[in-house]
């Protein structure tokens, strides 16, 4: 028997939790008692920073067979 497979769309939830706000609160819930609030607002932005960097990635459409670029020795002079 086959697995039931949801429908995949490219459109996201109505009211999807802002991914920056989770991730701070996780980073803020380990480490907060440790870092003053300047602090917490430069990791904020730093969050924001990466969640934003995250979302370009995930926008770049990549076939079956994309792969990274191999490094590969120089030709033997």
């Amino acid at each position: 028997m086959e697995p039931e497979r949801r429908p995949t769309s490219d459109a996201a939830p109505a009211t999807p939790p802002a991914e920056a706000d989770l991730l701070f609160a996780l980073v803020r819930e380990r480490y907060g008692s440790r870092l003053t609030p300047e602090q917490l607002t430069a990791i904020r932005q730093l969050v924001m920073g990466i969640v934003d960097d995250a979302r370009a990635l995930r926008a770049v459409p990549l076939a079956n067979a994309d792969a990274p670029l191999l490094p590969t020795p120089p030709p033997d002079a």
